[in-house]
């Protein structure tokens, strides 16, 4: 970013978009221009922030498929339900006393709808060092504290602070309903990236190890795998639960792969059966779903790093998971329950209320954007970006974005060596047919300008490269 360019942005002062003037006529006719010849939709807006008027307005009123700039009504809307201090619990109760070492009665794992519970180091994010076991050990090790060492029933997964639909209308074909590693499901009770790891090899030649990382009872896994060169590959089918894994891998090294299981929540109910087993506690019922009793005692409670914290993987870096998750929750403040049926219109009358949103301008079907049923305007998203730029968290939100040029993020490969390098801040998107950005850049002449660029169509890649001469279209502006 230019020198002074961030205090600039995080003390100008955020103004109400006022009634559509006429866009500055030199930058209309440019971005017209440059539009021209990429073909398919467009919807294209540019606001000063500081001016509170159009640069720009292209198609502006024009609902389209959005991808992830999605995310940014999403992390608006947790910021607001939910606020940036908020941190997620993730507890353990008990639903009976404990006699002579006996707990007469079930473990529960609640779940508030963390998407960090347990979140695997291998992910790539440095934030999270610690094992996913790490979690439900220490809860184990409360209960062992406590004299258990037999539960009498099951340990029993609750994640209904959100609703039972576990995948987004309309997502598309290769996430698997949830199995692929990009877009797991999505669970009140998350755990692990809602993933398993299937570790196969590493003995001698002949028939490899396959085992499950944790080792769990409640994921069915069928192994054909051999011992030698090729490939292997593990995969669950959208409509099952069992994890397959096949093909061949090197006898004495070790290979794993990662899997989005069926049911999330029982997934984390077995670990914590794995961890109970560890210390030491047999479960005698197994590990099951079911809602937390209101006479349950609550033992150990695990809170997750703050909501304002998780910004950056939703907006810097994409990540579906948290998307989802933190789209439910802020529905589950919202209206009671993390829904997607009821969270859609719940989340535009946010924005209709708090931001100006035309009605009939937002239509949001999941959190993440990969539902090709979401809609959204470049004016509906302008005016989210003007109203999030006025709050008071605005700070971390600006942070929030991927930098144009910058190696950390989604535009790492995008403005280099323009204008728009280290100024340009915004959140990505890409589909099938859809490529999008939206954010904010720092004019020349000093003025903060808030921007859509959404495009719909085939030719996403001539779409990138219109949507870089645009960011540079703005970052130029006002110079000499």
């Amino acid at each position: 970013m230019r020198a002074g360019g961030l205090a600039f942005l995080l003390s100008a002062t955020a103004l109400t978009l006022g009634s559509q003037q006429p866009a500055q006529v030199p930058l209309q006719a440019a971005a017209e221009q440059m539009i021209a010849g990429a073909g398919g939709t467009w919807a294209v807006m540019a606001w000063s922030v500081n001016s509170n008027t159009p640069l720009i307005s292209i198609n502006a009123n024009a609902p389209l498929i959005p991808a992830s700039n999605n995310k940014v009504f999403t992390a608006i809307w947790a910021l607001d339900e939910l606020g940036p201090d908020y941190r997620f619990s993730t507890d353990m109760l008990i639903t009976g006393p404990i006699e002579g070492g006996v707990l007469r009665g079930d473990v529960v794992l609640r779940g508030s709808g963390d998407p960090a519970f347990g979140y695997p180091p291998r992910a790539g994010f440095p934030e999270f060092g610690e094992e996913p076991m790490t979690p439900l050990r220490k809860m184990a090790q409360r209960l062992a504290a406590e004299g258990v060492r037999v539960v009498d029933g099951s340990v029993v997964g609750d994640g209904t602070v959100f609703d039972s639909t576990l995948v987004g209308p309309s997502w598309p074909n290769d996430t698997g309903a949830g199995a692929a590693q990009y877009a797991p499901r999505v669970s009140g009770l998350a755990f692990q990236r809602n993933m398993i790891w299937v570790v196969a090899g590493g003995n001698a030649p002949g028939q490899p190890l396959v085992r499950l990382d944790p080792a769990v009872d409640v994921v069915p896994l069928i192994s054909s795998v051999r011992a030698g060169g090729g490939r292997a590959l593990a995969v669950r089918r959208p409509d099952e639960d069992t994890i397959r894994i096949s093909g061949s891998v090197p006898a004495r090294n070790t290979s794993r792969f990662g899997v989005g299981v069926a049911n999330p929540a029982l997934l984390a109910a077995g670990a914590l059966k794995e961890a109970l087993r560890e210390a030491g506690i047999e479960v005698r019922g197994g590990a099951r779903l079911g809602a937390t009793p209101e006479q349950a005692t609550l033992m150990h409670q695990h809170v997750s790093m703050p909501l304002g914290s998780m910004m950056g993987f939703l907006n810097q870096h994409s990540d579906n998971f948290y998307a989802e998750h933190l789209w439910k929750a802020a529905a589950a403040k919202a209206i009671g329950e993390g829904s997607y049926l009821l969270g859609g219109p719940a989340s535009a009358l946010h924005f209709i209320h708090k931001a100006e949103v035309p009605p009939g301008e937002i239509y949001q079907f999941d959190g993440s954007g990969l539902s090709n049923y979401t809609r959204l305007t470049a004016n509906a998203m302008v005016r989210a970006l003007v109203y999030a730029h006025g709050q008071p968290y605005s700070e971390l939100f600006h942070k929030s974005m991927a930098i144009a040029a910058d190696p950390n993020g989604t535009m790492n490969r995008l403005y280099r060596n323009t204008a728009a390098a280290g100024n340009l801040h915004a959140k990505t998107g890409y589909i099938n047919r859809v490529r999008t950005l939206s954010g904010y850049v720092q004019a020349r002449n000093g003025e903060l300008i808030a921007f859509s660029f959404l495009y719909n169509g085939g030719n996403t890649n001539g779409a990138r490269n219109v949507q870089e001469q645009l960011g540079v279209l703005l970052a130029e502006y006002g110079g000499a």
